[in-house]
């Protein structure tokens, strides 16, 4: 397996890693509708240069095997105003679920890690899915609180305010 950065032309695979994570690997915690809605945005599909614009404020890895992009995780810097500091948020790890429990998750985590402690932030944050959060607790991270986040499957679902409500975790880890 090899882990590098993200290129733009990676895109492409990168948002069908992202779209067969979410559609099958979180089949087991997400009903269909849900999946649909945080897969789409508003019943279309996240296009390449969503994603581009998306990402293109952090720092993002790869994980290839056989020059196929099998997943993907983004770090985001954050300015913490209690703390006085920059701290990193895992914006997004997804893996592709035909390499679920191959180890992709923790090596392209460990990558972002490597980089958090270059930069010497003092802390990690992360949103994670009834999917990715025991992955993040058994990396050390301690859970918040549990948030329900509103999303739509169309635009006239959204005027109308008939949202699908999606529970995540905010999740966060000391680094100093």
């Amino acid at each position: 397996m090899q882990i590098r950065l993200f290129s733009p032309h990676d895109v492409a695979q990168l948002a069908a890693v992202f779209n067969a994570s979410i559609m099958e690997g979180a089949q087991e915690y997400y009903s269909l509708t849900e999946r649909l809605a945080w897969a789409q945005n508003q019943g279309e599909a996240r296009s390449d240069a969503y994603w581009l614009a998306k990402l293109a404020d952090t720092t993002t890895w790869v994980a290839l095997e056989d020059d196929k992009l099998v997943g993907f995780i983004s770090l985001r810097l954050c300015p913490d105003k209690e703390l006085d500091c920059l701290v990193g948020e895992v914006d997004c790890l997804f893996v592709h679920p035909e390499y679920g429990r191959a180890g992709v998750a923790t090596h392209l985590y460990l990558a972002l890690l490597e980089e958090a402690k270059r930069l010497n932030l003092k802390r990690l944050t992360v949103e994670a899915s009834y999917l990715a959060r025991p992955f993040f607790e058994k990396q050390g991270f301690n859970s918040i609180r549990r948030n329900e986040l509103r999303r739509y499957l169309t635009a006239e679902d959204k005027q109308n305010d008939k949202a699908q409500v999606l529970v995540n975790f905010s999740l966060i880890m000391s680094l100093s």
